[in-house]
């Protein structure tokens, strides 16, 4: 008899078990069961890129990718580069644990240039998860303008015709034009910059001229925020990744929607990966 008690009982929690995986299963909506459902990439040296951000490799027949759509990165040459609608920005660095990401527009920066290479606004997707942080400034060009300013925020190596003159100022200036003034230039272009980079120069004797260009190699930061709405946000609060999957509807290919998770029984908890080449793993908690 204690045996065959002892048989029942391993029985009930082999069935409780059994049932607890189900509802973790349930818990995930659109799940897809893997091993390994988000890569870990690297893109020359410098920059381990994981989960939420991935790298699209153009295989057409890739039949799914796990990430953020918004954080779609693209390795150029051994760079990671992020495309958004204002153009082409390098990847310097990701820390995951403050949610940043480091960049730099590929439209200004050069090493040999002395005159600012004066791009353009910076522009964000619709419903991006990107933002700037409070370590951004702003560079502010007034470019090709018929009024006369003031000398030290001249960018001399910008003026073209003689009558035209071009203009930066940094937050803070105290002498910045006022917003009308805008009317009477062909361009204002705001740029973000890190605001270490113009340490040492706003409110100093040196001209605001010094840092731009350094100020511009040097690049920005964006921060982003967890899904909290929708699908995703779904998915991840219940210890899912975000992707999507290919399908196929009519003659042409759709992505949708797709939650994945590793194959465990219990509700998981992602941890990222500690060295290069590993996979993000959903354990249980």
């Amino acid at each position: 008899m204690p045996r065959e008690r002892s048989l029942h009982v391993l029985l009930l929690i082999f069935s409780s078990l059994a049932a607890a995986a189900t509802a973790a299963t349930e818990r995930i909506p659109n799940a897809t069961t893997t091993s390994s459902p988000c890569p870990s990439y690297r893109c020359g040296h410098a920059v381990d890129i994981r989960y939420p951000f991935w790298i699209d490799d153009g295989n057409a027949s890739s039949a799914s990718h796990c990430g953020y759509p918004s954080l779609r990165l693209e390795c150029r040459r051994e760079t990671p580069v992020l495309p958004l609608p204002s153009g082409d920005y390098a990847v310097t660095h990701i820390l995951y644990s403050d949610r940043t990401v480091s960049l730099f527009d590929l439209g200004v920066f050069s090493l040999s240039n002395t005159c600012p290479l004066v791009g353009r606004n910076l522009s964000l997707p619709e419903d991006s998860p990107l933002s700037l942080t409070a370590r951004d400034a702003n560079l502010t060009f007034f470019v090709h303008c018929s009024f006369v300013g003031i000398p030290a925020h001249l960018v001399a190596c910008l003026e073209g015709d003689g009558r035209h003159h071009s203009y930066v100022f940094r937050d803070g200036d105290e002498l910045t034009p006022p917003y009308g003034y805008a009317g009477l230039c062909r361009d204002v272009i705001g740029m973000p910059v890190l605001r270490r980079s113009l340490l040492g120069t706003a409110g100093g004797t040196s001209s605001p001229l010094d840092a731009v260009v350094p100020a511009l190699n040097m690049g920005f930061e964006l921060s982003w925020r967890p899904e909290a709405d929708g699908e995703c946000g779904q998915c991840e609060r219940a210890g899912g990744l975000c992707g999507r999957r290919r399908g196929t509807a009519g003659h042409g290919t759709t992505w949708t929607f797709a939650c994945f998770r590793a194959a465990a029984a219990t509700p998981a908890t992602w941890i990222a990966p500690k060295s290069p080449g590993t996979h993000a793993l959903l354990l249980p908690s």
